[in-house]
């Protein structure tokens, strides 16, 4: 079937859980639906795009041009999980969205994020004025009589998202607390008073890393517009970050996904901003940092340096002279995201806490979610994060 919809018209407050039974029913005008293919989703483009235009809250994860250059390689091409977006209408305009998905995890099937995990942070769309609490509750309620899921898992939500603002008391807490940095460029009026953020060892710092790739040629920051040679960087960049991880024994999910760089050449082509940047010793590449750019804020997903270089830490100048950009092109903040380093202490002004939350829906997800996901899993990342570099290679061999 080209598009899968089920339909939920003034959904009356009735379940079989206390929580179901205090839900509030949506407005007779009301409607909700699931959209389950890609071919419906690319449907949706006109009302997705004006909604995420008047949403409570928005990041450049829950964009339509993010969503739907996901869904093109990951549903339609590599088929690798189900839609299932849930959509809210009032008297025929789209007010609401839930981006989901369906995978099968060790024989649970899971609700999780759409375009997990290369999605850093997870929310729902809702328009302003509009009620997200109900429509999540309702969604809740709606997901529960559809019944052929056992978990609801949602990662990376930020404590300012309309999900936790509204709903998260509906859900468990995973007991998976991270933080986000992020500096704020509202804080300098000018690029001097950005510079005086830095101490004089920073600075020293900087001039060293400047001077020693300076020996190497001229030093020359670039943004390379999306193209050919804007895709040549950013499978460079991810082959120079996958050397530096694999060196240090870990392992990252996103970067060593199949279809990775496919998905993000048809994100730069579809109008989102795309920022690619090179810093150049001479004719080399040295780093680079792939970034989007949305409502004023500056998304740092990748940063990379040539791993043979590492000791000369090319990245930080990187760092200085993207933010500095930043500032100059009028962003009010850039995101240096999950996970938390304490190398990004240096760049960012603050954290975002964000939390992981599940609901079970079958008794096979309730095991899932209260023995793994709250209790298994947190204690194995944080043994995992201890472990030594020796420890990780062995492992991931």
């Amino acid at each position: 079937m080209d598009q899968t919809v089920h339909i939920a018209q003034g959904l009356d407050a009735v379940g079989t859980t206390e929580a179901a039974q205090q839900t509030a029913a949506l407005p007779a005008t009301s409607i909700l639906g699931i959209v389950g293919s890609h071919a419906g989703l690319m449907a949706l483009e006109p009302q997705w795009r004006d909604l995420q235009a008047n949403s409570q809250s928005a990041t450049v994860f829950q964009s339509f041009e993010w969503v739907s250059s996901w869904s093109q390689v990951y549903i339609r091409d590599h088929n690798t999980a189900e839609l299932h977006i849930l959509t809210g209408y009032d008297r025929n305009k789209l007010v609401f969205v839930w981006p989901l998905m369906l995978v099968n995890k060790r024989g649970v099937r899971t609700l999780t994020w759409l375009t997990d995990p290369m999605g850093q942070y997870g929310d729902v769309l809702c328009a302003k004025g509009h009620s997200a609490s109900l429509w999540i509750s309702n969604s809740l309620l709606y997901l529960r009589r559809l019944k052929g899921f056992d978990l609801l898992r949602l990662r990376h939500v930020r404590k300012d998202s309309t999900l936790t603002t509204t709903a998260a008391h509906q859900l468990c807490d995973a007991r998976l607390n991270e933080r986000a940095p992020a500096l704020d460029l509202t804080a300098f009026a000018t690029e001097a008073d950005y510079d005086n953020r830095y101490t004089g060892a920073q600075r020293k710092r900087r001039k060293k890393i400047r001077k020693s790739l300076e020996d190497m040629g001229t030093v020359a920051f670039n943004t390379i517009p999306p193209g050919s040679t804007a895709d040549k960087a950013m499978a460079l960049a991810i082959e120079e970050k996958n050397k530096w991880l694999a060196e240090r024994g870990r392992l990252n999910r996103v970067l060593k996904c199949e279809g990775h760089m496919q998905f993000l050449r048809l994100l730069s082509r579809t109008g989102l901003e795309t920022v690619v940047t090179e810093l150049k010793a001479g004719d080399m590449p040295v780093s680079w940092e792939i970034g989007f750019r949305v409502n004023g804020c500056h998304y740092a997903y990748i940063t990379s340096h040539v791993n043979a270089l590492t000791d000369l830490s090319p990245g930080r100048l990187h760092m200085d002279l993207s933010q500095r950009a930043c500032l100059a092109a009028g962003m009010k903040s850039f995101d240096l995201m999950l996970p938390y380093d304490a190398h990004k202490e240096s760049w960012s002004s603050g954290t975002m806490a964000t939390a992981d939350y599940y609901l079970p829906f079958t008794k096979r997800g309730a095991l899932a979610g209260h023995v793994y996901v709250r209790t298994v899993r947190p204690l194995l990342r944080s043994i995992y994060y201890r472990l030594p570099e020796w420890a990780l290679k062995l492992i991931n061999r």
